[in-house]
């Protein structure tokens, strides 16, 4: 397995380091292919963040904990990956012991439940679109785009990108910050 640990402010401490290897290698057991475990420590506002991304087995798994001491947010961010890769294994290993042609059955009955489900949903589901709205679209950059965000009071703001010249929206993070949705290539 291979393991890196990061702060995004400086240098992780020795003993962060040591206690966060520990901890992380009690999780090793719980994969037969462990190939990367990425720990980031990062702080805001008097609490310290943990991030923990985790990649085996053909999944890949990540948790976050914010907690006002460091090392019992390392605890707590290793317990809950820990009951994460549980619940995962546990429904993999009761799907295995059902017969071969149940589960495929089972599948494909979801499948058809599914498709159905959608399908009666969409002949159901009527919007009401309450208003529409039109406005010229000038091109800009994403700084004055979070500008006139701000200046509307929006959570959201649709943009003609000035460097792309395709449209963007740009949103407000639970933490504050902003992110951009372009269109993929």
């Amino acid at each position: 397995m291979r393991l890196s640990i990061k702060a995004k402010s400086g240098a992780v401490a020795d003993s962060l380091r040591e206690h966060a290897e520990r901890k992380v290698r009690k999780l090793e057991r719980l994969f037969r292919d462990l190939g990367t475990a990425d720990m980031i420590q990062d702080s805001e506002r008097g609490q310290h963040i943990i991030e923990l991304t985790m990649e085996g087995d053909g999944l890949m798994l990540r948790s976050q904990e914010r907690c006002p001491d460091l090392f019992a947010a390392v605890d707590s961010v290793v317990d809950k990956m820990e009951k994460q890769i549980k619940r995962f294994k546990t429904r993999v290993r009761h799907d295995r012991r059902r017969p071969r042609a149940e589960r495929e059955a089972a599948g494909a009955l979801a499948a058809i439940e599914e498709v159905e489900a959608d399908t009666e949903e969409k002949a159901l589901f009527r919007p009401a679109i309450a208003r529409r709205k039109q406005y010229v679209m000038k091109p800009m950059a994403a700084e004055e785009a979070a500008q006139h965000m701000e200046l509307l009071g929006h959570s959201f703001f649709m943009f003609l990108n000035e460097e792309t010249d395709e449209m963007n929206v740009l949103y407000r993070r639970w933490d504050g910050t902003y992110g951009i949705i372009e269109p993929a290539p």
